[in-house]
């Protein structure tokens, strides 16, 4: 008898969840279910035996010592990105080319949150693990147990994986941050960073608590009652399971369609409750997918469309100028904060001078902006509005606003320049940029700490660091003995560091971090560099003309000669190229990196393929030997599709540098 009430409470409970959080169609009162739940929570605590996985008083969590790795039985693969209509309409063409026209195609609101996969066995939920690198993830069942929207029991007894999106309703997100703050804590960026969190913790409960849900998108049925031959009648299929389905999918018959639903949806999404960045487009017959196949990193039967970076309108208050290492003259916009993409902005770019004639940018205007790469702000246009023809037109500021002097054109470049090489605002640029991570990687002097020994008359040009001494350090405000100690065996240690981080750190105009390394390739010694002529430089691949004119120039300079000498015999090693390869087995290769790697960072990557004797560029071009494409990768890799380069997953790189 007792036994029975429990598996009816259970059945109703789990009914009346799925209608709650997947219908959204209550069917009765939160008191009465709340009635009912502890109702069916005593009578399990006196009989333990009768608790089984999927009762609703499991869903509660507790606390875990890690999450393991999981290797997922299918792959979970990427998605090629497609930014344009007439792309999305050459796609179109490739798959009308295999199958003739009118092939049907299914439109899905691309959620922003986090792939999961789900396992069922006999229509109970036995393990979920997040995407990984789509070959390996992490174990988090017991954390998504806890997600009402996830069915613990099917409808049905069935074997399947289903994949989907968690996410975070705007609402939830803004309550937590609110909470958060409330309780002195750091507030989450956006919804996406914060259904992450959530997922992450440790101590399940903590996500009980979080309002997470989750769309179901892609079921890969092993046994059941149905097996679909459409990717739509698969969708159907798994809602009649109890999976939450996203009511907006669409089933369209050809590109034209699909194209309509992402125009539809561009600014339609603005009122969802959910963040979402795009569309997913697949073909919809079964068959044709399996016939399409995958390339290396995604379906061929499916593309993301992706909305337009958000756009947000603010005031600008002032408009004020940057000069950077090179002397480069910047304008930077100074708005009233607003909150862009998930953090809030304050300061945009203005990029020079001729782009704010040509935005015809004033002082009070109300401007849009936008995050470039959804990384860097700027201002993309100003707002129609009757207050702008009356405000003042913005006037081009003539001299250097840290030392006074002209600001100068150079013939060929875009920017202005502060030509003045004594400029304390080049200076300390130059200063900041040495010990950089980029450059010579010198632990413990930042930005505040040059600010100081500037002021102080201590450090004026980058060889100043290596002359002083650690009293000179404990002149500094707040400044103990261990600290300074700490900073003058940080600049001592950098003494040692790559000729080529030398030469990124000496601030040649166009010479960044890789364009260094590519230099020293080719001339491996300080008397290489003194050496070369600019048609030797020219040739070296990646450099050209321009670049090529100004390291001649730097290596031809009196003063520039005097103060290598100097840092040489200061006990710099110019020796250490670290461009010799302990391998040969990628020479005559070049790489281009993009995207996220699970794995390693960029740079590690780019590590290993110069110790096996390889090459790596930042631009994608016809001598471009493979690229490697990481999660979100952007333009290099559809230009690397444009000029036929080979495409590696980051698997496949890692196969080939034997690490896998």
């Amino acid at each position: 008898m007792v036994q029975e009430r429990i598996n009816f409470l259970r059945d109703e409970l789990n009914k009346y969840s799925y209608n709650y959080y997947v219908l959204d169609n209550p069917l009765i009162s939160d008191f009465e279910y709340d009635k009912l739940y502890k109702e069916l929570e005593e009578l399990e605590r006196q009989n333990p035996l009768f608790i089984t996985p999927d009762s609703p008083t499991q869903r509660v969590g507790g606390i875990s010592t890690g999450f393991s790795e999981v290797r997922h039985k299918y792959r979970l693969y990427s998605l090629d990105n497609t930014y344009n209509y007439e792309e999305l309409r050459k796609w179109y063409e490739r798959i009308t080319k295999e199958f003739g026209s009118n092939v049907e195609l299914v439109c899905e609101l691309k959620i922003d949150g986090l792939a999961i996969a789900l396992t069922y066995h006999n229509g109970q939920f036995v393990k979920g693990a997040t995407r990984g690198n789509g070959i390996v993830g992490e174990e988090i069942t017991q954390n998504l147990r806890t997600i009402k929207a996830i069915p613990l029991k099917l409808f049905e007894d069935a074997d399947v994986e289903v994949r989907g999106e968690i996410y975070m309703p705007k609402t939830s997100f803004e309550k937590l941050n609110e909470e958060n703050l409330a309780n002195g804590e750091k507030p989450f960026a956006n919804p996406r960073n914060a259904a992450a969190g959530s997922l992450r913790q440790l101590d399940s409960s903590i996500t009980a608590k979080r309002d997470l849900s989750m769309f179901t998108y892609t079921p890969i049925i092993e046994r059941a009652l149905k097996q679909p031959k459409t990717h739509w009648e698969g969708i159907q299929y798994v809602k009649e399971l109890g999976f939450k389905v996203n009511p907006n999918i669409r089933l369209v018959k050809d590109i034209e369609g699909a194209i309509e639903y992402c125009k539809e949806w561009e600014t339609k999404r603005f009122e969802l409750d959910y963040a979402t960045d795009g569309v997913v487009i697949k073909v919809n017959n079964i068959a044709y997918q399996n016939e399409l196949g995958f390339t290396s990193r995604a379906p061929k039967w499916a593309t993301a469309f992706k909305f337009p970076p958000e756009e947000i309108s603010t005031t600008l208050r002032d408009i004020e100028i940057g000069i950077g290492k090179t002397g480069a003259v910047t304008p930077v916009a100074i708005l009233d904060p607003v909150n862009l993409a998930g953090s809030v902005v304050s300061r945009a770019s203005l990029h020079n001078f001729d782009e704010i004639k040509r935005l015809d940018v004033r002082i009070g205007d109300r401007v849009l902006i936008k995050k470039a790469a959804e990384i860097i702000p700027k201002v993309i246009k100003v707002c129609d509005s009757p207050e702008h023809e009356n405000l003042p037109l913005y006037q081009l500021e003539k001299t250097c606003p840290s030392c006074g002097e002209p600001i100068q054109e150079i013939d060929g470049e875009v920017n202005l320049y502060c030509l003045n090489p004594n400029c304390p605002a080049v200076l300390k640029a130059k200063l900041e940029y040495w010990a950089s991570k980029e450059a010579m990687d010198i632990d413990s002097i930042g930005p505040s700490v040059i600010e100081k020994l500037y002021n102080l008359d201590l450090v004026k040009a980058p060889i100043d660091f290596y002359k002083l001494t650690v009293d000179d350090f404990l002149k500094l405000d707040l400044v103990k003995e261990k600290s300074a100690n700490n900073m003058y065996s940080a600049i001592q240690t950098s003494k040692t560091r790559p000729l080529s981080r030398f030469i990124t750190a000496l601030s040649i105009r166009n010479v960044g971090k890789e364009t260094a390394e590519l230099l020293v390739n080719e001339l491996p010694t300080i008397e290489d560099f003194k050496r070369v002529n600019i048609e030797k430089l020219a040739e070296i691949d990646g450099i050209g003309d321009k670049i090529a004119r100004n390291v001649y120039e730097f290596f031809h300079n009196e003063h520039n000669l005097m103060m290598l000498d100097e840092f040489e015999k200061l006990g710099f090693d110019f020796t250490n190229t670290n461009s010799s390869p302990k391998t040969d087995e990628l020479s005559g290769k070049t790489f281009v990196l993009t995207g996220t790697l699970q794995s390693m960072t960029r740079d590690e990557a780019s590590d290993i393929i110069k110790s096996k004797g390889g090459k790596t560029s930042s631009s994608v071009s016809k001598k471009t030997s493979f690229v490697i494409a990481g999660e979100n990768a952007g333009s290099k890799l559809d230009k690397a599709q444009d000029l036929g380069v080979i495409i590696l997953n980051e698997d496949e790189f890692l196969s080939m540098v034997g690490m896998k």
